[in-house]
């Protein structure tokens, strides 16, 4: 087993904080287009490139937006003097993964900043904190009924965890959930295959980037059988932050986050079966026992391994090959409709710019109003 990635996998916060009307304005145009083009649209306030959602959120958040190159989603309020928590940021996992906890918070305070926002002093609710360990383990099985609770937790602390929820397919069990959001909650499962299914193409970056630094030969993640990876997901919802420690803000967050992190990964733990019929005497499985140790260790430590602009690059990359697959497809189809066999698909591809052209010529909607809609789509991506 060897440990390929560790860090906070995600952190949602609730700011203390009007919506500046001019971002509002801001924000209500960049809905309505994307309402009307049914796709989140980009757009440029104070500097930054932002992309507008089509939708808001529950609890009175009537928009949804991103800032280009900041892997966080933005929910805002429309200013009432009735309601001063106007806005509420969840930072997603490539952000902390890339950047780590001390400079993403950074380049959000910045953010707020530029964005026109003030908060008071105890302006910050943390309302959620993920922490993820990732395993290279092969030959390690998920076993549902494996998992046991401290001896000595008491029954409060052991009936927060008797929700459990199992997935698998194949005769496999590819995840293992216990316990509940808003509390405390625990989830093993197959990474791997999670980011093959949708296309997390940082995730294999950043592991083998972690591999080649401690001097370890890269996987190929096409083959299973060495390249399993396994995450371990420890999660503190809002009253779980809020009702030990009384966690609320950065302040607190650093005092005692560790000792909850640490009391989360002993409540629950991963365990090898026996003959023993006291499960709380089995012994600990050895990727329960690297990932406490992790916890315990390593929690607010950090280290770069894959440089942003490396994964910026890749998305582009993957983007381009989307749109390619979209003008094949419809090539394919344009040539069978207009009675074409396979052997003449060659020839139709070289006529196919001609087409294109002449098909421009004739349609209201010229190239200059096309690419500005491309710009609207896709400007964050490249960043112009």
């Amino acid at each position: 087993m060897t440990i390929i990635h560790t860090g906070f996998d995600g952190i949602d916060l609730a700011l203390k904080t009007i919506v500046p009307i001019e971002l509002v304005e801001f924000l209500e145009e960049g809905k309505a287009t994307a309402q009307e083009l049914m796709t989140d649209v980009w757009g440029t306030y104070a500097g930054l490139d932002i992309q507008s959602g089509q939708s808001g959120k529950r609890g009175g958040y009537a928009f949804t937006f991103r800032v280009y190159e900041f892997g966080a989603t933005w929910f805002a309020k429309k200013p009432r003097a009735s309601d001063p928590w106007g806005l509420y940021v969840s930072i997603g996992s490539r952000e902390l993964a890339l950047n780590g906890l001390e400079k993403t918070r950074q380049t959000l305070d910045a953010l707020l900043v530029q964005l026109g926002f003030q908060l008071p002093h105890d302006g910050v609710s943390i309302n959620r904190v993920d922490f993820a360990v990732d395993i290279l383990a092969p030959g390690f099985v998920l076993d549902p009924d494996a998992f046991v609770f401290h001896s000595r937790a008491n029954r409060k602390a052991i009936s927060e965890f008797e929700t459990v929820e199992t997935n698998g397919h194949s005769g496999r069990t590819t995840s293992v959930t216990i316990g509940k959001m808003p509390g405390r909650q625990v989830i093993v499962y197959d990474k791997r295959e999670e980011v093959m299914k949708r296309r997390k193409h940082e995730w294999p970056m950043i592991w083998n980037a972690t591999l080649k630094a401690a001097g370890l030969d890269p996987f190929d993640l096409s083959d299973r059988t060495t390249s399993q990876v396994w995450r371990i997901e420890l999660r503190l919802g809002k009253e779980a932050l809020r009702n030990r420690k009384d966690i609320r803000g950065w302040g607190s967050l650093h005092e005692h986050l560790q000792a909850e992190m640490d009391q989360l990964a002993e409540d629950v733990t991963l365990t090898v079966p026996s003959t023993d019929s006291n499960r709380s005497r089995w012994c600990s499985h050895p990727i329960w026992s690297t990932t406490q140790d992790t916890v315990a260790t390593r929690l607010f430590e950090h280290v770069s391994t894959v440089p942003p602009e490396a994964v910026r690059e890749l998305d582009v990359k993957e983007k381009q090959l989307d749109l390619l697959k979209l003008i094949v497809a419809n090539a394919v189809s344009l040539a069978y409709l207009d009675g074409l066999r396979p052997d003449d698909f060659e020839d139709f591809c070289e006529a196919l710019p001609a087409m294109i052209l002449s098909y421009l010529d004739q349609h209201p909607r010229g190239i200059e109003d096309r690419f500005q809609g491309a710009a609207t789509k896709y400007s964050g991506i490249v960043g112009r």
